[in-house]
């Protein structure tokens, strides 16, 4: 053949070559459970906050995204993007076309055999062109690469996984007084008030000194009525009144806590973020959740905006790891 004819030949069949498509394997690590991650990448909900693309758009125009469940797998449409997921093999196989942009990978789950199994090997096959595989094997990066990356930080990020920050901390204080009162569902806010005001003269008329900011609990009672408990930390030991009850809490004990900031009446994000994490991490409740109320604002009413901290308690057992 001329070499003339020869060369552009061979220039073009090199440069198809380059971009034949191959396969891709990456691995990382991920500090958490293989149960947690299996159950996030089975539910279509959580890859609405998963998939880039998708998650601005989910928040914005929920309306148009559309699930479509069948046996083993899930798809996940809206206008310009479509994500289908099937699991198989044990592990999820993933097509995406986002705005264009389309990837075909797969994520492997691996339970890291260490003492508490809070650890899991994740490994994905991602179909890329030969030169990229070329350039990644001649200069290989120390990035576990984009859909690894975005798993890892998903899971290893409370606020991206449960929606807020979760954060261990403990019992501030081992005095505390309380009230505690039974009232109408109507009433709950005037009466924790009426509640705050007489511990804050308590603890006047006692010499003692408050700690921390105020704590509540308002727990629904039937239809009608709600049980509002409202509690001080001081710093020494008093003598119960009539209607104040002078108790102990064991200072440091676990506490896992979220801070809300908004409408009294969305607080329940915060509670059910926490119930979800005591849920995948097998912890159980030691006393009811009660709520810490920043500058001693108690809410007067459903709407009012609060700052805020629910606290859920646990056992010394279940400490981070």
């Amino acid at each position: 053949m001329n070499k003339k004819v020869l060369f552009p030949v061979l220039t073009v069949a090199i440069i198809a070559a380059c971009f034949i498509p191959v396969t891709q394997q990456k691995s990382t690590l991920v500090k958490s459970p293989f149960l947690i991650i299996y159950s996030v990448l089975s539910n279509p909900f959580k890859w609405e906050q998963l998939a880039p693309g998708l998650k601005k758009v989910a928040v914005a125009d929920s309306a148009k995204v559309s699930i479509e469940n069948a046996n083993a797998s899930f798809r996940i449409k809206y206008p310009g993007i479509q994500i289908n997921v099937q699991m198989k093999s044990g592990g999820f196989f993933v097509d995406e076309d986002i705005n264009g942009q389309k990837a075909s990978y797969s994520y492997i789950l691996i339970p890291v055999a260490d003492k508490f199994y809070n650890k899991t090997t994740v490994v994905s096959e991602e179909k890329t062109s030969a030169i990229n595989y070329l350039i990644e094997n001649i200069w290989p990066s120390a990035s576990p690469g984009k859909h690894l990356a975005l798993l890892k930080n998903f899971m290893e990020n409370d606020s991206l996984h449960y929606g807020f920050k979760i954060f261990a901390t403990g019992v501030p204080e081992s005095n505390l007084i309380v009230m505690r009162k039974e009232v109408s569902k109507e009433k709950r806010f005037m009466e924790a008030a009426g509640m705050l005001t007489v511990l804050k003269q308590f603890v006047k008329d006692n010499n003692v000194k408050q700690m921390y900011p105020v704590i509540a609990q308002y727990l629904p009672k039937g239809k009608d009525s709600t049980q509002v408990n409202v509690g001080l930390y001081i710093d020494k030991e008093v003598s119960s009144g009539k209607e104040i009850i002078f108790t102990r809490m064991p200072k440091g004990g676990p506490l896992y806590a979220a801070r809300f900031k908004g409408p009294f009446n969305k607080r329940n994000q915060a509670y059910l973020a926490l119930r979800q994490y005591f849920m995948d991490h097998a912890y159980q409740t030691a006393i009811m959740p009660f709520e810490t109320y920043f500058n001693d604002k108690l809410p007067v009413g459903d709407t009012d905006s609060v700052d805020m901290q629910v606290n859920f308690s646990t056992y010394p057992n279940d400490q981070p790891r």
